[in-house]
């Protein structure tokens, strides 16, 4: 097997950031969402999914009518949401411009955080933000909880994956020592291609594990009894992680081997995101407290189906491209992607000043509020079936 890794040396190798794909959940906006017990507060952990604005923006089209959708699910509550933490631009520190602020997720978090600054005590890791939490005390049965994580962890061990022909496996063997063991990454690795790519599986239920264990020890067992959790979404299906495949078609010279070779990568990545969704749904299989999401496979018919959920276009992002990251992949500018911005100046193909609101993508991994309104009504449906919407 040792050719797929060769074939793969000159591929774009990205340390995917911040994963964020629109959750469709199709819905009838008809239905009843008079909540069916009573929630007075919401608290939010996790990474760019949910930030309410801990940069001073959101990760989708800017606008005041543009809420994210765990903001569109507290406000079926009658509940509203404000960043708990603020970015100074070195560090994150309480938000003072608001008070009992509740989203503590921020944008680039992970279960394991290993970039710029990594601590232990860093809220980029979403266990320290649920932590921080519980720290001040135990939940109550009018507290609702969303959660989600993983995705950035996933792309860190892609973009390590892919540049194993060019650091002989250092990056990857790396991360993969946070939660394995010297025997299981040498071992795998020296077993070729095949096993070298299965170990990504045995990272990946690890990690599961070890975000399962941060639940249990800063939410559930801190009195929660009404806790959403989302399971990772498919990435290979954003914009962004297409083109990354797309590369690797190309640098294996195109044609049938180089469609080989991406559905071949492709089926790896996706192996490893459902190795974490299986691990983390069998952890919190008999728990009541826990409404699990099933955004992988939604994401999944929301690409494949689109006209069904109401979009006309999952591959283009909305957002201008603003310039070319160190990666040679497109980089765009939230702050400046606005509704009046995008509404005044149509892509190519495009008609109307509201030829942006039926896409799914607003830059290379984030979604539009459209798709932020699909996944709340996916949540929505979860909730209601648990009796508690």
């Amino acid at each position: 097997m040792k050719p797929f890794l060769t074939r793969i040396a000159t591929a774009t190798a990205v340390m995917l950031g911040s994963l964020l794909v629109a959750g469709c959940g199709g819905g009838g906006a008809t239905a009843d969402t008079t909540p069916a017990i009573k929630i007075s507060s919401v608290k939010v952990f996790g990474d760019s999914l949910q930030d309410s604005g801990t940069f001073g923006f959101k990760f989708t089209v800017q606008g005041a009518e543009n809420p994210i959708y765990v903001e569109r699910v507290a406000s079926a509550y009658g509940a509203t949401l404000c960043n708990f933490y603020a970015f100074t631009g070195t560090t994150f520190v309480a938000n003072t411009a608001k008070t009992g602020c509740t989203n503590f997720a921020i944008g680039g978090g992970r279960i394991i955080y290993t970039g710029a600054g990594a601590s232990p005590v860093n809220p980029l890791n979403v266990g320290v933000q649920m932590a921080t939490y519980a720290s001040v005390g135990a939940y109550s049965a009018t507290d609702l909880v969303i959660i989600d994580g993983g995705g950035n962890d996933a792309a860190d061990l892609v973009g390590a994956y892919l540049t194993i022909p060019r650091d002989k496996a250092a990056s990857y063997s790396g991360l993969l020592a946070q939660l394995l063991t010297p025997t299981q990454i040498g071992t795998a690795l020296a077993g070729g291609a095949a096993t070298t790519g299965q170990i990504g599986g045995a990272y990946m239920t690890a990690l599961a594990d070890k975000f399962y264990g941060q639940i249990k020890t800063s939410v559930l067992d801190k009195g929660a009894t009404h806790v959403v959790i989302m399971n990772m979404p498919d990435i290979t299906l954003t914009p962004r992680f297409q083109t990354v495949l797309d590369s690797v078609a190309a640098a294996n010279g195109g044609g049938a081997n180089g469609v080989a070779a991406r559905a071949q990568a492709q089926a790896l990545f996706q192996a490893w995101i459902t190795a974490f969704n299986t691990q983390l749904a069998t952890k919190v299989a008999s728990d009541d407290r826990v409404a699990l999401i099933d955004f992988y496979k939604s994401f999944q018919d929301q690409f494949n189906t689109p006209a069904q959920y109401g979009l006309t276009n999952v591959k283009t992002p909305a957002c201008p491209i603003t310039g070319l990251g160190s990666d040679g992949l497109p980089t765009y500018t939230f702050p400046t992607c606005t509704s009046t911005a995008l509404s005044a100046a149509p892509q190519t193909g495009t008609t109307g000043a509201d030829w942006w609101k039926s896409y799914a993508f607003s830059d290379g991994f984030h979604p539009t509020p459209y798709a932020h309104q699909l996944l709340q009504q996916l949540i929505g449906k979860s909730l209601a079936t648990k009796g508690w919407l």
